[in-house]
């Protein structure tokens, strides 16, 4: 995995982390919406091959 690759995917995870934190702190629709919007983009990416996740964090 590249330095670009590890830091975009460490983007993506403190992003969705922000979210999470933000719905727990004030469970609305908006914010749960914006956690699962965020989480379906992160799924899509890694499928699609746009991200590249560490094989550390792959669930088998």
């Amino acid at each position: 995995m590249s330095k670009v690759d590890r830091l975009e995917w460490s983007r993506k995870v403190a992003s969705l982390n922000e979210l999470i934190k933000g719905f727990q702190e004030n469970p609305n629709q908006e914010h749960l919406d914006a956690a699962i919007n965020e989480l379906r983009s992160y799924a899509e990416a890694a499928s699609s091959g746009g991200i590249e996740i560490p094989q550390r964090f792959i669930a088998k």
